[in-house]
């Protein structure tokens, strides 16, 4: 079984190029790989400096049976901050390309939204036991412990009629070295990608993968604002404001028990459905 490290732990290839693997999984490439990747990546060709935003474009549909080569391109490197671009490669075709931010961090302004209210972890159902069918066994995700908030199953259909939120709390299931924040950002951004863009369907009855949905990831942004340990719980509050013309937009916020938000983020998605759905 490939484990999530494995997965996250880039392989240099030349100057600036980096080979990502893929645990062949599932067939088409989960759009979480792309980002943790790219953290990655970038952050190997940062000095001194941690991420503080990702912004990336899905190109087109990976496979997720085969690796991703990386090309990391130095576009910035300023007194406070560094910008990297990374295009991401299945065959010399163009797949995901991303733009990331690196800064110092500075004393200045400190305030964070408070955590939204929800049942404990513990008192939520394992993820990986309500997906077990659809995910299988040997998933990278069997590394993380998500306890499911949102309508259960997930792996079937969901009341109609639902508010357009979800929210989930996840951990790495093992500890983690506590200096390396660009692991512990890797994950948190391959987490990211992780049913976000539920929400916009869940007033339909349906989850993002349920039988006659169609779902396409376009874009997708993290912003890193302070500091936080994935091997601890974080709490995933993920909602969609607005859905138009095929295309669905969703935010979320990312918040420890102990400091409150720590991350936000933002994704559009295309919808296609059959009429099983609708």
């Amino acid at each position: 079984m490939t484990s999530l490290l494995d997965i996250l732990s880039v392989e240099p290839q030349g100057h600036d190029m980096f080979l990502g693997s893929s645990s062949g999984m599932i067939q088409h490439l989960f759009g979480g790989q792309l980002l943790g990747q790219s953290v990655v990546a970038a952050a190997r060709t940062v000095e001194g400096r941690e991420i503080n935003s990702l912004h990336g474009y899905f190109l087109h549909a990976g496979d997720g049976r085969r690796p991703v080569q990386y090309e990391v391109q130095r576009t910035r490197d300023g007194r406070s901050f560094s910008s990297r671009r990374v295009v991401g490669y299945q065959d010399d075709h163009k797949i995901w390309t991303a733009d990331l931010s690196f800064h110092t961090g500075e004393a200045g302004i400190e305030r964070a939204e408070e955590q939204p209210p929800s049942l404990a972890p513990e008192e939520l159902p394992s993820f990986m036991d309500g997906m077990r069918s659809t995910v299988g066994t040997g998933s990278e995700w069997n590394d993380l412990d998500i306890r499911w908030g949102g309508p259960w199953p997930p792996a079937g259909r969901a009341p109609a009629g639902m508010s357009p939120r979800n929210s989930f709390w996840f951990r790495f299931s093992k500890e983690l070295p506590d200096d390396d924040a660009v692991l512990h950002a890797a994950v948190l951004a391959y987490v990211s990608d992780l049913s976000f863009l539920t929400p916009v369907i869940l007033p339909d009855g349906a989850f993002m993968w349920s039988p006659g949905v169609r779902a396409t990831s376009l874009d997708h942004a993290v912003w890193f604002h302070r500091s936080f340990s994935v091997d601890e719980w974080l709490l995933y509050d993920q909602y969609s404001p607005v859905a138009s013309r095929g295309r669905g937009f969703a935010i979320g916020g990312i918040s420890a028990i102990d400091r409150g938000r720590v991350a936000s983020t933002a994704q559009e998605g295309l919808f296609r459905f059959k009429n099983e759905v609708r």
